[in-house]
Parts: structure tokens; sequence; C-alpha cells
């Protein structure tokens, strides 16, 4: 791994002396702070099941172009090689990347002000990705209703193969759940296809804000950016705001609140919150299915996923009146 660190940074500077430390994020990616001449960076060998060349380029268009409008936080971009490319292709065939180094802590949700924090920029982001020109893209990655080509591993037969056969306990119950979402998704699809599309982050979690002064300053990991359903970004920041607060209806109405002071919605839209919910946790699972066929140990992230999407489905089974009026009382163009 040394190698790869060294090969991959005498393509961005000349002879460098440097210090490297491990990040507390990154777990798709080899990812690394490395400090030259005073300046931090952001050092990355990019997974190879899940970043190809046509993915990282979109990154670098998208974080460039956001980088280059009025927001009210940073994004990480791609410091270009001594010879002005984005990215390197290394002797054994990984590809890498230096980005800049954003200053700043994990956000936290401990009260309403939090909350309102991530809708604000949720909505900021999301009002700004809508206006990228998607047509001008020779790539635009894979929406998450796409589930069986998220990860090379987990086509629709692996998934079959690992759900029919799990290598670790899943509670009987659960995988019942599962094939029940997966029906339910299927017979749901062409009401999802309707809906309006545009470039979506997918992972808006507090793990990828940073703050300071309890105001978010940054927004990492692109990772998983690609043209979706307008409304998933909103729907996967829902669904992490409840998580974290226990479900709180509360930190929910902050939250969409400061969402809908950037971005309005369709009733169409907000009528399909809970199957791209579903949606959402499906895709989340086959990623770690993938995960899983290459070699990772998913065991505790995967019970984890399918546990909480569990309790969300339950969760908006109950409160699925009270939820739709105020999503309709805020967002409701």
């Amino acid at each position: 791994m040394q190698d790869q660190f060294e090969e991959l940074l005498s393509n961005y500077f000349q002879q460098p002396i440097y210090e490297i430390e491990t990040v507390p994020f990154g777990l798709t990616n080899v990812t690394r702070i490395v400090k030259i001449n005073g300046e931090n960076y952001i050092l990355r060998i990019y997974n190879l099941h899940t970043k190809h060349i046509e993915s990282i380029e979109l990154e670098s268009k998208i974080t460039t172009f956001l980088s280059q409008g009025s927001l009210s936080f940073q994004v990480p971009v791609f410091i270009p090689t001594r010879t002005g490319d984005r990215f390197v292709r290394l002797s054994d065939g990984s590809l890498g990347a230096v980005v800049s180094y954003l200053d700043g802590s994990i956000h936290h949700i401990s009260n309403i002000e939090d909350a309102a924090e991530i809708g604000r920029v949720a909505g900021e982001i999301t009002h700004a990705l809508r206006q990228c020109d998607i047509n001008q893209l020779n790539y635009s990655g894979i929406s998450f209703s796409d589930m069986y080509r998220l990860h090379p591993l987990a086509n629709r037969q692996a998934i079959a193969a690992f759900m029919e056969n799990p290598s670790f306990h899943i509670p009987e119950s659960s995988l019942d759940f599962y094939h029940e979402m997966v029906v339910s998704i299927d017979m749901n699809a062409c009401k999802l296809k309707e809906l309006p599309v545009q470039l979506v982050h997918h992972d808006l979690l507090i793990f990828n804000l940073l703050s300071q002064n309890n105001r978010i300053c940054g927004v990492l990991d692109f990772d998983f950016l690609s043209l979706d359903t307008s409304f998933m970004e909103f729907t996967i920041c829902l669904n992490h705001i409840l998580q974290m607060t226990d479900g709180s209806m509360e930190m929910a109405e902050a939250f969409v609140k400061s969402y809908s002071v950037y971005r309005k919605h369709t009733l169409l839209e907000l009528e399909q919150l809970q199957n791209l919910t579903q949606v959402y946790h499906l895709a989340v699972l086959h990623i770690y299915v993938g995960q899983h066929n290459a070699g990772v140990d998913i065991e505790q992230n995967f019970n984890y996923i399918l546990k909480q999407f569990i309790t969300r489905n339950e969760w908006l089974n109950k409160h699925r009146i009270e939820v739709q009026q105020m999503l309709v009382y805020y967002l409701v163009e």
C-alpha cells in the first residue's frame, strides 16, 4: 500500500516529503490525509469494484460545478496532476486521485438546530444539483432504483443466491420482510419511473457532513452520485434524521421546514416517500452483498441496515397521515 501512495503522490508533487494519517471516513475506498509542505490533502485509492474512470470523471465534473457556485459550504475538488489530469492509473491497474482537504468535525444531531442544519444543506445541494445540465454528461452513474447494478458482484442472480443461503445468521422474519419489500417495489416500479429525475448525492449522512461552530461547512463523499429520482435525496436524509433521533417527529419537522426553503416537490413525489425509502434500503443491502462477495465482512452492517429498514417501514406505516400532512404543508409547490 505504501508503494501505491508514493506512486500516486509522485504524479502530483516533485519528490514529495509527506506525512500520512488515517481518517474516520472512507469505507469504500482507501482514504488518507496527506500533509505536504504544510498543506493537507486527501489521498484516495479507489475500490476496483465500485469505481471506474467514468464515475471518477462524473464526480470531478460535478464537484467542480458545485465549487464554482455560491453554496454556503465547500465540497472536495480534484487536484490536477503535474500533467493536468484529474486522476491517475497506477502501475497495478488501480485508480487514484488527490482531492482538496476540508477542515471541520463530523456534524451531530442533538437538537432542533442540528436537524435544521441538515435540512438546509440537503435542500441547498439538491437545488444546486438540479441546475446541472444532465444532457452534457457522458455518464450519469447508476440510480438506486437500478438496485441490481449498484455493485458488479451483486446482480439479481447473486442477490438471490445470497438471500437463499446467507453466510451468517439473518432472522427468518427479516428474510421474509426483505422478500416482501422486493415484491412491493417490483409492483410499484412504474409509479417510480414517472417521477422527476436529477443528480443525487445519495449519502448525505452526518458522517459526510463537516461542521464548524455547529454550522455545516463541508459535504464529503460523492462516490454514489448519480442520476436518480429527485425526491430520493430528501427521502434518504429524512430516514437518517429519524434513525439518529429514534423517530422524533419534532426533529423531522425541523429538517423538513429548513429543506423547504430551497426545494419544493409535487404531491405525486410526496406520495412515493415510503416506496423510495424501501428502494433506498434495498439498494444499500445489495451493495453490502456485493462487498460480501468481494471478501468483506458485512454481517454487522447488513443486519443493522435490515433492522433499520423494518423499523422505518413500521414507523412510516404508523405515522403515515401525520407525515403526509407535514410534507404537504411544507413542500408542495
